[in-house]
């Protein structure tokens, strides 16, 4: 039976860890988010599932308020003075990315890298997701891409036909980026299936940009990080509208009616994320004036995961 949510405080796993050999998908990923964020700016900008800030220098200067929000919260407490130091405009907060605690029309702008893999119901991600963001925000989706051009390959020797079906692609789960064990997902997807998702909720798809076109130890081995990085910039610039890369972002706008508040405090953005009513703060603890549920700032980090 698979996970709705991948704990990593349950695999007590340091995601920071993992990218100290990565330097070039690192590199690959910032160039990006560079090209899609470029004339991109704000009032209030989400990450959702940062971990531990790796990606914040993309929009940190482009936004007023920035938050980032993940499911563990022994990563934003052990980060938390690295970061906000850095980026004194970001906010750590630890959530449920189907239950976020904002109320609606919140954000302008946002972005999901690297966590889409973990995600068993997307629709249901999506809707709050296109919920909590304002009228003409911005959102980027980055996927792992099941129609790379390694996969096509080994299809076509295999004669697999099932590389062009929509629907989401579960890889082995042997040692996926901390998160272990057969009840892990880790899906890759097909474009046409994130577009039509994105679609479904009122966004329009603005750009389609491939990255990591050389993520292979071998290269990495004999070409080095400098020439990867050059190359892949070329090939980011070249093929920015094709499958062929094993990683794909997705720029989409949102259309939608209603009213658009200008929130000021972190505290007039945020709601309860049982039941969607107010919130009443009292220093270090805010209950709902709804459910009376209680949410508490733990080392510097509001908590307000829920199941």
């Amino acid at each position: 039976m698979k996970q709705e949510i991948v704990n990593y405080d349950g695999y007590d796993y340091d995601y920071s860890t993992y990218w100290k050999n990565r330097k070039y998908e690192d590199i690959a990923e910032h160039k990006a988010l560079e090209k899609l964020l470029s004339n991109e700016h704000g009032e209030w900008f989400i990450d959702i599932g940062g971990s531990y800030g790796r990606l914040a220098d993309c929009y940190a200067g482009r936004y007023q308020n920035c938050v980032i929000i993940d499911y563990s919260l022994k990563t934003l407490q052990k980060n938390y003075e690295l970061i906000t130091n850095r980026f004194p405009n970001v906010i750590l907060i630890a959530a449920n990315a189907y239950k976020l605690p904002f109320k609606n029309s919140s954000f302008n702008g946002g972005l999901m890298v690297r966590v889409l893999h973990h995600i068993d119901k997307q629709e249901e991600y999506f809707q709050e997701v296109s919920r909590i963001l304002k009228n003409d925000s911005i959102y980027i989706q980055e996927f792992a891409n099941k129609r790379h051009i390694k996969a096509r390959i080994k299809a076509l020797f295999k004669h697999d036909k099932t590389l062009n079906s929509l629907e989401p692609y579960q890889q082995p789960t042997i040692n996926l980026e901390g998160a272990k064990g057969d009840g892990v997902s880790f899906l890759n997807y097909h474009t046409q299936y994130v577009a039509n998702l994105l679609t479904d909720e009122g966004f329009q798809i603005e750009k389609k940009q491939g990255c990591s076109y050389l993520r292979m130890p071998f290269l990495k081995k004999v070409l080095g990080t400098k020439i990867l990085a050059f190359l892949e910039n070329i090939l980011q610039k070249l093929f920015a509208r094709t499958d062929f890369s094993p990683s794909i972002f997705l720029k989409a706008k949102l259309s939608k009616k209603g009213k658009h508040p200008l929130y000021i405090r972190l505290e007039d953005l945020l709601t309860c994320p049982n039941c969607k009513h107010n919130l009443i703060f009292d220093g270090q603890k805010a209950r709902c004036s709804s459910c009376n549920k209680e949410y508490f700032k733990k080392d510097n980090v509001w908590d307000f995961r829920i199941d």
